[in-house]
């Protein structure tokens, strides 16, 4: 990973530390992996790193103890507000780093951004999101404890929503990224943690997840999966 880019990062997670924010939310996306490795013991296991979006999953209602303006927080670090999608939900852009903010989709949906106002921040309500948090875990990042949806979860959550990617790119990424996490849950003896998961699926998220299997030619991971 480039140093720049992980130099940044950290700062924004110690920031977000010392506001007693990062404790109340999870760190989702791909920057996920890169804290994986650490949870297999394995360097260079999965897929190598290669994204500036910093993904960040809030809880609604955010509870904190006071209030932060979260861009004022972080614009010494050369971050421009931005606004993304047709409604204007908001990004943090820099060179290096892109910052997201994210909230699990509830009723019909919507590209209406919710109002996060302990962080001065609308955020994009997205469906599935809720399938990250059923038992997040706790990875070092340096010196600091961030919140990660366990790997069995995230795995499947990237198939889930594969097919729902507007680029190609993406899709392709979250394929290949939920099958090399698959495969390691295996190697782990955690498959049955897998199938747990899975088979408490709704029966429609459970055919969207063989369907990317099968059509990936990845019979075997998918009988892993189904187990019972």
């Amino acid at each position: 990973m480039e140093k720049k880019k992980y130099s940044l990062c950290l700062e924004v997670l110690r920031r977000m530390k010392k506001e007693g924010i990062l404790d109340k939310v999870m760190l989702v996306g791909s920057w996920c992996v890169f804290l994986y490795e650490d949870y297999f013991d394995k360097k260079g296991l999965l897929p190598p790193l290669r994204t500036r979006d910093l993904e960040f999953l809030i809880p609604v209602p955010l509870k904190l103890k006071r209030n932060t303006d979260l861009f004022e927080l972080l614009k010494d670090l050369g971050f421009i507000l931005d606004y993304k999608g047709e409604q204007g939900y908001i990004i943090f852009q820099h060179p290096d780093l892109i910052l997201e903010f994210l909230v699990p989709a509830r009723g019909r949906e919507t590209n209406k951004p919710v109002r996060i106002d302990q962080l001065g921040i609308n955020a994009q309500a997205l469906r599935f999101l809720d399938a990250l948090a059923r038992a997040p875990i706790q990875m070092p990042f340096d010196d600091i404890k961030v919140t990660i949806p366990h790997p069995a979860d995230f795995a499947l959550h990237k198939l889930l929503i594969a097919r729902r990617r507007k680029q190609k790119a993406k899709a392709e990424k979250d394929r290949i990224q939920a099958v090399a996490l698959l495969m390691a849950l295996k190697n782990r003896d955690e498959i049955e943690t897998v199938c747990s998961v899975y088979h408490a699926m709704p029966r429609s998220w459970q055919k969207t997840i063989k369907r990317e299997l099968l059509d990936l030619g990845e019979e075997e991971v998918f009988d892993l999966v189904n187990q019972t």
